[in-house]
């Protein structure tokens, strides 16, 4: 197997969730650091476009968005699963929600003021929020979003009230990575801090999720990890192909991510799978990677 890289940022939450997933799994993996704002040379050179973080590479396959992720780690070391056998809908739907969080905090924060670098908030001003969305004007809302936040976590509380340990039972999985993943930024101002004081069940399992950890790290440049790329192959299909109707294996397409500011990545329709969709693609400095993605919230488009 080729070794685990992950390309991220310290305080990227959703990093913090693949990070925690990569030690509920206890797998050794790289770790290259990627800038928190554009420009991401390095990053870009191999996903072709895709900005966000986390990204997971292994070898000459390049895999974007934390969904794609999580099933590629469930591959590798199905045990323990990420999403457990029979709960497969309601981890998922559990995670898309918890997710929701995160941009309420975001917007909070927005509105607060003063916790991030101007050059963040600058650059998540232009690839975060959508055309004709005032950032300016989240002072304004920023009450409903405390309150919002307040609605989340009253019904993590009420998930925990019978006493289990972690969101779905005895044993954490990807729903409990996906509510935590925000809230690790609660202590960036007192205000959010205030949000869990009520609380009795959600601070305790914060701590169990936290004490997790990320498994065997180690450092690894950013060079090295394109030169790793470079010298690998990318894998073939192991499931059952799945393409758009219309469109066959090495068309030029270009994936659309729904969400603003993810960056477009063009390419080659590669064999993908009913859960992934993949393009080829060829780089001057990492030589032919395939990039991966999750079907939900990406889009396949055929060009000339």
């Amino acid at each position: 197997m080729s070794e685990i890289i992950l390309h991220h940022y310290e305080i990227s939450p959703f990093a913090e969730k693949i990070r925690l997933a990569l030690g509920l799994k206890d797998l050794p993996w790289r770790s290259v650091q990627a800038p928190m704002v554009m420009p991401k040379p390095d990053l870009v050179e191999l996903t072709g476009g895709y900005r966000r973080i986390p990204v997971l590479q292994l070898g000459a396959d390049i895999y974007c968005d934390t969904h794609c992720i999580a099933r590629v780690l469930d591959r590798l070391q199905p045990s323990p699963p990420l999403s457990p056998p029979g709960l497969e809908i309601v981890e998922h739907g559990l995670s898309r929600w918890a997710e929701t969080t995160f941009m309420m905090l975001i917007l909070a924060f927005f509105g607060i003021g003063g916790i991030f670098p101007e050059e963040f908030v600058e650059d998540r001003r232009n690839t975060l929020v959508p055309p004709g969305t005032d950032l300016d004007q989240t002072k304004a809302v920023l009450p409903t979003k405390l309150l919002q936040i307040r609605a989340n976590l009253d019904r993590l509380e009420r998930q925990l009230a019978d006493g289990r340990p972690f969101l779905l039972g005895e044993e954490a999985c990807l729903a409990d990575l996906s509510a935590f993943h925000p809230l690790m930024m609660f202590g960036l101002h007192e205000r959010t801090v205030r949000l869990l004081a009520p609380l009795e069940r959600v601070p305790a399992w914060i701590e169990r999720v936290r004490a997790i950890g990320h498994g065997k790290r180690s450092e690894l440049d950013a060079t090295e990890a394109i030169e790793i790329a470079r010298a690998a192959t990318p894998a073939p299909l192991t499931g059952e192909p799945a393409l758009p109707d219309g469109m066959k294996l090495g068309d030029r397409v270009v994936i659309l991510a729904d969400e603003y500011g993810s960056g477009s990545v063009a390419g080659t329709l590669a064999a993908s799978d009913l859960h992934e969709i993949a393009v080829r693609r060829q780089t001057e400095r990492a030589g032919e990677v395939v990039v991966h993605f999750p079907r939900e919230d990406y889009s396949v488009v055929a060009t000339a």
